[in-house]
């Protein structure tokens, strides 16, 4: 493991990274090469911690641009700052300043071969997925975080979109014929690239990024998140310090999929109905786009369309909350208000006209100032809690850019768009809001409050192929994203070629779970397994993330399963799915090893099989082998074996089993287990218990096989405490 020692800070930074050569870019001119021209060390302490220093000055040949590039060095971690201008006679004649993009190119000569690795990029404005290597050659451009595992161990870059820059990476490209400079640039290298999508700056002091290395992987994202948040001045917290909305742990429906563009009254209602026939316990309703009155693409009123609302947006939501027990209604609605802005004829523009802002293009948009810009989102919000709406679902987000580019720089058209939206959001819904199309790492940096944001494209159900995409983008995304937010993982339907699939990725996924059926075609039996009777979502602990064998591997191209690890009452889950491209089955390992930090006092663990309904008992380090069909999926439970030779799992009918466990205490002969509800309870015992209790009323015991028994303790509603009296004394 790498560790920053003053006497080799700067050489230990080109360990990880390489020797770096610095470029600029002017407004007008072609990229100029700069050279080293002075360098200082020295120590100093923050909130941080206790640092070193090493800072390196570069100029070109003409002394009209300077760079000073410093890399702090904390434990493990480092962040690297550059602070660049350039040299004018007088203030009144032409202006150097740096371009609108790549006014900073750093780049950085890969030192040693990686062995692999993973990086996430932008291959949408909105979006992100992940790519994978073995070289910096090839990276993609735009890329947000950069994993890879070399012989040091693990190394992590993430870079950083401050208050007016964005860094992105890149390599490949090359670097021949630079002004000031001769030779080309090393098929293996990285880019780290600096833009503020404005011109005229002659000057800029930015945070690159954070690098962090370690011996293992999943620890370095949030610890990079974290140092990177603090240098910047907290701008927005990382997902450690955001708290999850409580109606998103809650089962919840959306209108997309069902209705798209053509939701109205009727339609919800007509589903309501069916949830309630049905006796699935729906807590709250997202009415998605297309209930909006809009005009040639640009949001025209705050209020519903006539058409699909005839008695107006209040009366279908006091239907829904009334005559069908849904607690909770959201609507949606994008950044800009509608996908092109706000209508400039409508009374909206009329009577808010200081709050909006129209740009060069003719765009009119929530002002890009928060003080001003909160007047729009204050008035509009109102106006919706009003009606009986609780929370937003806000898309669109990282088309902040596309509105404001050359007008904002990119770090403040997004600073300004999200605190002044989520100070509105804070005050009418109580913060709670669903982020989406904002995976840019200018939306991602600066949200002060909200919790909750889409990680990967949108879930469509007629592609038969969807789903490989879908599972690939939301597992490899949350290796990043998760140090920031909890991650939506979209809505899916429970009746479709995808559906076990899609509802097991959901278990794991540890974010909100709604589905988007049309009306008529919802299937209970594959919900109920993911929530409580009272209509609790049974969630995991954190984002699910792929395991290690195989998260520098794309499973895509390989025949291997796709691994997502997380958490529940104590226990690991792992869920397993066949995304490759081929037809073959795939065939991998299943063990305690995929689960980080998961310990048990005796050393063994019980592997269950969920779907199977099978077990076996498994050492630390054993491998029990795995083999998924095209299509299939499976989802096992790794529980530490307790000592004393009974080993609570759960209740068997939750795709996670542990989760419903609230509690466990022993006395004398006697297991005590208290539940989040009634159900079958399964325990592996080493002998046949000799008598259970569910609330103090006796309860069958049922042997499900060798060592696995199950109490049935279905009858009791609510909370309840199993007693179970061991066998074999």
């Amino acid at each position: 493991m790498l560790e920053w020692k003053e006497s080799a800070l700067w050489d230990g930074a080109h360990k990880v990274l390489g020797e770096f050569d610095l470029s600029v870019r002017l407004d007008g001119e072609t990229e100029k090469r700069l050279e080293p021209v002075g360098r200082t060390a020295g120590r100093g302490s923050d909130r941080l911690g206790g640092y070193i220093e090493t800072a390196v000055a570069y100029r070109d040949a003409d002394d009209t641009v300077s760079v000073r590039l410093t890399v702090r060095g904390y434990r493990n971690t480092a962040l690297a700052f550059a602070a660049a201008e350039t040299r004018n006679e007088n203030g009144h004649g032409a202006q150097r300043t740096f371009a609108p993009k790549d006014a900073l190119v750093v780049r950085a000569k890969q030192p040693r071969q990686p062995l692999r690795l993973m990086a996430n990029y932008q291959h949408k404005d909105w979006w992100t997925r992940p790519w994978f290597g073995s070289s910096f050659a090839g990276l993609p451009e735009r890329t947000q975080s950069l994993l890879w595992k070399d012989g040091g161990g693990y190394r992590h870059l993430l870079p950083v979109t401050g208050p007016t820059m964005k860094t992105e990476l890149g390599g490949g490209e090359a670097a021949s014929g630079l002004a000031g400079g001769a030779g080309g640039e090393s098929a293996a290298s990285l880019a780290i690239r600096v833009s503020s999508h404005i011109g005229g700056l002659d000057r800029f002091d930015t945070l690159l990024f954070a690098l962090s290395v370690a011996d293992e992987p999943y620890a370095l994202p949030g610890r990079n998140a974290e140092a990177a948040l603090d240098a910047l001045g907290r701008p927005a917290p990382p997902r450690s310090r955001r708290t999850y909305p409580e109606l998103l742990d809650y089962l919840g429906w959306c209108s997309w999929d069902a209705f798209y563009h053509q939701v109205s009254e009727e339609g919800l209602l007509e589903k309501a109905a069916e949830f309630k026939a049905l006796g699935l316990p729906v807590r709250w309703v997202m009415i998605d786009d297309g209930w909006s009155e809009v005009r040639d693409g640009k949001l025209a009123s705050f209020g519903a369309d006539g058409q699909k609302f005839p008695q107006g947006l209040g009366h279908a939501i006091e239907a829904l909350k009334e005559r069908f027990g849904i607690r909770w209604v959201g609507v949606w609605h994008t950044i800009a208000g509608y996908w092109s802005g706000i209508d400039p004829e409508s009374g909206i523009a009329r009577r808010l006209g200081g709050s909006l802002y129209t740009t060069a293009s003719g765009k009119m948009i929530p002002y890009p100032e928060a003080g001003r810009g909160f007047g729009f989102w204050h008035a509009w919000h109102g106006e919706l809690r009003r009606q009986g709406v609780d929370f937003v679902k806000v898309d669109s987000q990282s088309a902040v850019t596309n509105f404001l580019k050359y007008e904002r720089s990119v770090g403040e058209a997004s600073a300004a768009a999200h605190e002044a939206l989520e100070a509105s959001v804070a005050l009418h819904f109580g913060g709670t809001m669903i982020n989406c199309m904002g995976m840019a790492s200018e939306n991602v940096w600066h949200r002060p409050l909200s919790a909750v944001s889409r990680s990967s494209d949108d879930f469509v159900p007629q592609e038969k192929r969807g789903f490989p995409e879908h599972a690939l983008q939301n597992g490899y995304n949350s290796y990043y994203h998760g140090a920031f937010y909890w991650g939506d993982w979209d809505m899916f339907w429970t009746m479709n070629h995808d559906d076990l699939q899609n509802a097991v990725l959901r278990a794991v996924s540890g974010g909100p779970v709604y589905f988007s059926d049309a009306p008529g075609r919802t299937n209970p039996e594959l919900l109920r397994p993911l929530v409580y009777r009272d209509g609790r979502i049974v969630r995991c602990d954190r984002p699910a993330n792929p395991t290690e064998d195989c998260l520098l591997r794309d499973p895509t191209a390989e025949p291997l399963p796709l691994k997502l690890w997380n958490t529940a009452g104590g226990s690991g889950i792992v869920a397993s799915f066949h995304i490759w491209d081929g037809q073959s089955a795939v065939e991998g390992g299943i063990g305690p090893a995929d689960v980080p930090g998961l310990a048990a006092e005796t050393g063994k663990y019980v592997l269950y099989d969920v779907l199977g309904r099978g077990f076996r008992i498994a050492a630390a380090e054993e491998k029990a082998p795995l083999r998924l069909k095209a299509g299939a999926c499976a989802i096992h439970q790794l529980t530490p074996v307790r000592p004393g030779g009974a080993t609570p799992i759960g209740l068997a009918d939750k795709f996670v089993p542990a989760h419903a466990i609230a509690g466990v205490r022993e006395w004398e002969r006697s297991l005590f287990v208290t539940l989040r509800e009634g159900g079958e309870l399964l325990l592996v015992c080493d002998d046949a218990p000799e008598r259970a209790a569910a609330n103090g009323v006796p309860a069958a015991v049922a042997a499900k096989g060798d060592g696995l028994y199950a109490v049935d303790c279905g009858a009791c509603e609510g909370e309840v405490t199993v007693e179970i009296v061991k066998g074999g004394a």
